[in-house]
């Protein structure tokens, strides 16, 4: 599983180019970290591109980091079909 993980952020870091900040995978899971300026982009590379397909989005919520000047992250959790 990992494998595919791996090759997938690869993939969509390759496709969205400068959208994309980082990716990782933790917990059995891949996260993508992109600005505010390019979720939109990212979200429908997500969505449309043929080996992403990400049709679901799960639930939207934040993360607080208070020691940081910018301290809320949106989290977009997608499901793959």
């Amino acid at each position: 599983m990992n494998d595919a993980l791996n090759d997938l952020g690869e993939y969509i870091a390759n496709k969205a180019g400068e959208h994309v900040t980082s990716w990782e995978i933790a917990l059995g899971e891949l996260i993508v970290t992109t600005s505010r300026e390019s979720v939109l982009r990212l979200m429908k590379l997500a969505r449309d591109d043929a080996n992403c397909l990400f049709k679901v989005l799960v639930d939207v919520t934040a993360a607080d980091y208070p020691e940081r000047e910018e301290r809320f992250e949106v989290v977009y959790n997608l499901l793959s079909l």
